[in-house]
């Protein structure tokens, strides 16, 4: 767990946003609460937000309009793993519910912000 931990903080600091996801997920999946800093400068936190692979696979089936069951299904996982998708999605979007989710996903197919 400490190396983990420890990969975790390096590829913060380093800017490596899909590694640290990677290292934060798995972290969460041993039970321990990892959340990514939030961007520290203006022109950072204008840019889209680093989504790893699958989170941006279910961010795709949210605004299609799938259920959390709907897209386990779909993606092959747990129902429970995709609601910590969902949680994360919501997190780093920065959105209250998956409605607003749904509108980022919708927006971002149609190539706006």
């Amino acid at each position: 767990m400490a190396e983990a931990r420890a990969a975790f903080a390096a590829f913060e600091d380093l800017g490596a946003a899909a590694d640290a996801d990677e290292a934060a997920a798995f972290l969460r999946d041993l039970g321990v609460r990892a959340a990514r800093r939030q961007a520290a400068s203006p022109s950072a936190a204008a840019q889209a937000p680093a989504l790893s692979r699958r989170e941006q696979e279910v961010l795709a089936l949210l605004g299609d309009g799938l259920s959390n069951r709907d897209i386990a299904e779909r993606l092959f996982l747990t129902r429970k793993t995709v609601e910590h998708h969902v949680r994360s999605l919501l997190a780093k979007l920065g959105v209250p519910n998956r409605a607003g989710a749904a509108a980022y996903a919708v927006r971002r197919q149609a190539g706006g912000r």
